[in-house]
């Protein structure tokens, strides 16, 4: 503690003896405006010493009586070791302020102010039964003594003796008709009793007192407002509110209304320590028109978002050394991270365009729609993060968390966001560990039922900080209570009047946003248009690829697929020519099997029209479709289509060579194109010459070739009772056509039978 004698407050603020509570703290802000604490630190100091003091009624009546008498009065001896007394207890020196006090009484026992003094320094202490003792003893010599039962209420309530202890004021007040303490003294022994509407009331009669004030009325009737917020009696509070408003219009004493102005702050500063945010925001906003010139008795936001462009320029250069002591740019997730990520979108990006402008997929319509999707989500994004980037790298503060003397601030770059302290409701430190190894302490905070987390590295600093913030929330509290904010030292760097300029979503704009999403639909759209400028050279690449692919294999199905699904100008004559060679071969072979003498000789024009009309439709496929008599049901086992297949498959593999046609039934693959011939046949039964016999009957009827290949016609009969029916049917298709195996009479069925006589010698 300061070990300088204490000078008169009274003359330290300039004020006379009777001042009342406006008039000093009018002298103080004057004072504190001509000596700021950042030039005069220890002028500065005795000016809050000062009107802390006489700010407080019990600590001024204390420090009046150790100086009412003169120097040449009877009681000035006693006078001069009360006042020594406070000296010593004021520069800690605890047992000699005591010795002294005690050596006064034993010589002068009915020296009141003495025991008051003593009892009150065992109250502040926290040695209760002692100060107990002193005010007993105290009021065993006077028990009409109105201070004595006050402060033996004190003490009481220290005790939790919340019964007795509304006795002792509720006698303290019988005993001092006029004086306003103890009534107030009761009125939160009340409360604290549960027994709110009495302590409203006891509140509501003190206003009556005879002699009181009109400073103490308009007190106590801020007193009545905020417990009726503090236990939601708000029913009545509007109207109450503007009782006081037009009690003191605006042509009233302007020291008068900002006196009622700071009663209101004291009283919001008290909701705020019971955690009525809204209650405590309710009493300032309406206060803001008793001293609308205060900067700190404003209505608190939860949280509010700042841009810096919106800050005054002392708040930048307060921003800039916090950044500067703190290390906002030197750490690493500041600036790397935003620079890697976009690197890797970047990167990500041009092998996008890489891949959709040299890929050797072929595209249609739809691919390339959804390469033009993803090319502006791509160049969209990528551009999203080259701003944030930017905004990073032109920022002068980095990532950072720093404590004001009113607010906690979390600095992002080119936004600052503000959780005022007052609204700090809970806090709680979690250890975060992984495997059993610490990680980091996170300082989980409620503001306002608003959830914050702050992440902090290391156990000690973690505590420091929650010591910091619950110490400064503290102090906080404690200006805003007794009207001292505005002079607190950093409330300029951020004053609270600015906060107040938030708008609905809490934020703070430095003018009219500029809206992101231009610029992303802008690289959109430049994705969009070097998408469409790559199609045609991408279509070139991929066709050079499919003729390369096409000339590796060289067979003859992946010849005229190509001919047929992308037949690049380039590349067709000469897949033509070898589709032609191919062709070529097939007919040597078909001269070579079937020579004009052979029985199948006369089918050489319909295989050399079936090899034309694959040089020319680029398709080698053919279709055996079998239709079963209409009205019947033919069982699966009785079906000859895939047999009709196989067989025909046969022949044509004899007549030109294996791999040149493809004959399915109707369903074949669709890479093999349209068919070039369909050969359809129907069945029909028909009754026979004879009683009892039946015929069936196939017609075939030839669809695709043109009139160079054009066969007629065929209607074939066999025996339906015969189990070889479908052999003999198509054997004789075989003899009618001249097709090769003509006269061959090979198994069209492999029954028992038939497998039998192949496996004879």
């Amino acid at each position: 503690m300061n070990n300088e004698p204490r000078q008169n407050p009274y003359e330290v603020l300039g004020v006379e003896k009777d001042a009342d509570a406006r008039a000093i703290k009018k002298a103080y802000f004057e004072r504190v405006r001509q000596n700021p604490p950042e030039t005069h630190p220890e002028e500065f100091r005795r000016l809050r010493e000062a009107y802390e003091l006489l700010s407080d009624p019990e600590a001024r009546q204390a420090f009046d009586a150790s100086t009412a008498a003169q120097a040449d009065g009877p009681e000035a001896a006693g006078n001069a070791h009360l006042q020594e007394a406070i000296n010593l207890f004021e520069a800690g020196d605890k047992d000699g302020g005591r010795n002294v006090l005690t050596t006064l009484l034993t010589e002068q026992p009915d020296f009141h102010d003495a025991r008051l003094l003593l009892g009150r320094h065992f109250l502040f202490e926290g040695e209760l039964k002692q100060a107990l003792a002193e005010f007993d003893a105290l009021l065993e010599r006077a028990p009409d003594h109105w201070q004595g039962h006050l402060q033996r209420g004190w003490v009481l309530v220290r005790q939790e003796q919340l019964k007795e202890a509304a006795d002792a004021f509720w006698r303290a007040g019988k005993h001092g008709p006029s004086e306003v303490g103890p009534r107030v003294a009761l009125a939160d022994c009340l409360e604290a009793m549960g027994q709110v509407a009495d302590a409203i009331e006891v509140l509501t009669k003190a206003q009556e007192l005879p002699g009181v004030s009109r400073m103490d009325v308009l007190a106590l009737k801020v007193r009545r407002i905020a417990t009726m917020l503090e236990y939601g009696q708000d029913a009545n509070v509007a109207e109450e509110l503007e009782k006081l408003d037009a009690e003191l219009p605006e042509g009233a004493d302007p020291e008068l209304r900002r006196w009622t102005g700071g009663q209101l702050s004291s009283a919001a500063a008290h909701l705020f320590a019971q955690q009525k945010s809204k209650a405590a925001n309710r009493l300032l906003e309406f206060g803001r028109r008793f001293n609308p010139e205060s900067a700190t008795e404003v209505a608190y936001p939860t949280r509010v978002t700042l841009d810096v462009d919106a800050l005054p320029a002392v708040t930048r250069d307060w921003l800039h050394s916090e950044a500067e002591r703190i290390g906002g740019w030197r750490v690493v997730t500041t600036w790397v991270m935003p620079a890697i990520f976009t690197l890797a979108l970047a990167t990500a990006t041009c092998f996008l365009m890489a891949f959709i402008s040299f890929g050797t997929s072929e595209r249609g319509v739809l691919g390339w729609v959804g390469c033009a999707v993803l090319a502006a989500v791509a160049f969209g994004v990528t551009w999203a993060q080259a701003r944030q980037l930017l905004r990073v790298m032109a920022s002068p503060y980095g990532r950072f968390n720093t404590i004001h003397p009113l607010h906690l601030i979390e600095v992002a770059i080119d936004r600052i966001t503000v959780w005022p302290l007052v609204h700090l409701q809970d806090l709680q430190l979690v250890n975060h560990q992984n495997n059993g190894v610490y990680q980091h302490t996170a300082l989980e905070m409620r503001f306002n039922g608003k959830r914050m987390t702050l992440t902090v590295r290391g156990k000690d600093k973690a505590e420091a900080v929650a010591n910091e913030l619950i110490a400064r929330r503290r102090r906080v509290l404690e200006l805003l209570g007794r009207g001292m904010l505005d002079a607190e030292s950093g409330v300029e760097h951020l004053p609270p009047a600015l906060l107040a300029r938030a708008d609905k979503a809490g934020h703070v704009r430095a003018g009219t946003p500029r809206s992101p999403w231009p610029g992303v639909f802008a690289a959109a759209g430049v994705g969009v248009v070097l998408v469409g400028g790559a199609i045609w050279p991408q279509q070139r690449v991929a066709a050079e690829h499919a003729w390369t692919r096409v000339a590796a294999r060289g067979d003859l199905g992946s010849l005229l697929e190509y001919l047929r699904e992308q037949p690049d100008p380039r590349f067709a004559p000469e897949i033509q020519a070898r589709v032609d060679a191919e062709l070529g071969r097939s007919r040597a072979l078909l001269d070579a099997r079937l020579d004009p003498g052979s029985p199948a000789g006369p089918s050489r024009a319909f295989f050399a029209g079936l090899l034309e009309a694959v040089s020319r439709t680029h398709s080698r496929r053919v279709s055996v479709t079998w239709a079963a008599p209409e009205g019947v049901r033919t069982l699966p086992q009785d079906d000859p289509s895939e047999l009709l297949v196989r067989a025909w498959q046969r022949t044509v593999d004899e007549a030109l060579g294996q791999g040149v046609l493809v004959v399915d039934g109707g369903r074949g693959s669709l890479h093999e194109g349209p068919p070039l011939l369909t050969l359809r046949v129907r069945e029909e039964s028909r009754p026979g010459a004879g009683s009892g016999s039946a015929q069936r009957v196939w017609s075939v009827a030839q669809e695709g070739l043109g009139a160079d290949a054009a066969v007629p016609p065929l209607e074939l009969v066999a025996d339906a009772a015969d189990p070889r029916a479908a052999e003999v049917l198509f054997h004789a298709w075989v003899d009618r056509w001249h097709l090769p195996g003509a006269g061959d009479r090979r198994p069209l069925l492999l029954t028992a039978s038939t497998l039998g006589q192949e496996a004879q010698p």
